[in-house]
């Protein structure tokens, strides 16, 4: 794990100005009389989150979970253009304004200004959508951008109140924050490149010291790299949509029995409590027959993921492994539970022999079979951050 105080060549940590927001410098009268009755969250998951995004990358993904049913949502912004193009519904739009509608103009400093100025109007309106019954608070921004990355830690400062205000415990616990990483062709702006090596660095250190659980890295860079079929127009909504679903995924199967071994909701409620970094992923089974054929599908998982890449795995605190197959697959295959079974153990080696939950599950409308995996409790992805800090015009 990384020391809170440890330098990273170049830029000092202990100069980056984390702000706070005591709970007692909100005007708890007016956030009541602002209350409405809270929307109802539709995901049907084991937990039930609110999403907060922040700044035009951390509103499209917020809309991805929108969409998903995750509808105690928020997406906050300093530039009225990105959030007239956001298609969520007005009460789930909120415009903060403090730079005339033009945004922060990738300056970090000015979002996080334009955030602490309106703390009593955002606190409000979380308490309008989110209402009480809420287990979790995710985070979502775009780590280069002004808006976004300048109000992260604003907003974990919130989030973590908030769950103060609504009287439940651990909200350090309950709080997440899925960030994204430019793309190479973005991060060739020096200012883009410092915004986001500067902004994840931050937030890997504050994940590790268990300030908040978990941070999620989106790697756009990588995405393109793994998909370079993809249209422009096809990009984000490919890359949101595909991260929410499977973010969605593990919440929905928390909540399914089996007849042979259930991934329950206190085992994901103790994966998403890692501190640290978070990677999933999802890989369909190739040639069952073959006994190593489930461990292969776990290990591109870890390879395949859309998320960020460069983990020591050995690091990691916890991991799941859930297969779901068909029922014929189930019937007919022999030696199939042993496959399964290695695949688990291969999983305990690659994270060093960290704790695996474990979910085998039968559907019967499904010819073939899907792994899924979750790592939790990883450490700073060190490889991921050099390649950004190369285009730091620093010594």
């Amino acid at each position: 794990m990384v020391d809170e105080n440890e330098k990273i060549e170049g830029i000092g940590l202990t100069n980056l100005n984390i702000p706070t927001l005591d709970i007692e410098d909100l005007d708890l009268d007016a956030i009541d009389a602002a209350k409405a009755e809270a929307v109802e969250d539709e995901s049907g998951g084991a937990l039930t989150y609110a999403i907060i995004g922040s700044g035009q990358g951390g509103g499209r993904i917020a809309k991805a979970f929108y969409d998903l049913g995750y509808k105690k949502c928020i997406a906050f912004n300093t530039a009225k253009s990105d959030l007239a193009y956001l298609d969520l519904p007005d009460e789930h739009k909120f415009y903060v304004d403090y730079y005339g509608g033009q945004g922060a103009g990738k300056d970090q400093e000015k979002g996080r200004q334009a955030y602490e100025s309106k703390n009593q109007e955002i606190f409000n309106k979380m308490r309008q959508i989110f209402g009480e019954n809420i287990d979790r608070i995710l985070v979502c921004v775009g780590v280069a951008g002004g808006t976004g990355g300048g109000s992260v830690q604003t907003l974990i400062d919130m989030a973590k109140r908030y769950f103060t205000y609504v009287g439940k415990d651990d909200a350090s616990e309950r709080v997440g924050v899925v960030a994204s990483l430019p793309t190479t062709g973005e991060s060739a702006s020096p200012t883009v490149a410092k915004n986001a090596y500067n902004r994840m660095t931050e937030l890997c250190v504050s994940a590790a010291n268990g300030e908040f659980a978990p941070l999620i890295i989106i790697d756009n860079d990588k995405i393109k790299k793994l998909y370079p079929q993809l249209t422009v127009k096809q990009f984000w909504p490919t890359l949101n949509n595909t991260v929410a679903g499977l973010f969605h995924i593990f919440n929905l199967l928390a909540t399914k029995n089996s007849n042979y071994t259930a991934f329950d909701p206190a085992d994901y409620d103790t994966i998403m409590k890692s501190k640290g970094c978070m990677i999933f992923g999802v890989t369909s089974v190739k040639n069952v027959e073959d006994e190593t054929s489930v461990s292969i599908a776990l290990k591109q998982n870890l390879e395949k993921t859309l998320l960020a890449g460069g983990f020591d795995l050995t690091t990691a605190e916890g991991a799941a492994s859930i297969v779901v197959g068909g029922t014929k697959l189930y019937e007919e295959v022999p030696g199939l539970m042993d496959s399964i079974e290695y695949g688990f153990d291969t999983l305990a080696t690659l994270t060093g022999g960290a704790i695996i939950h474990r979910g085998i599950y039968e559907d019967s409308t499904k010819e073939n079979l899907v792994a899924y995996t979750i790592v939790g409790g990883l450490d700073i992805p060190q490889k991921r951050l050099d390649e950004l800090k190369k285009f730091l015009r620093i010594q």
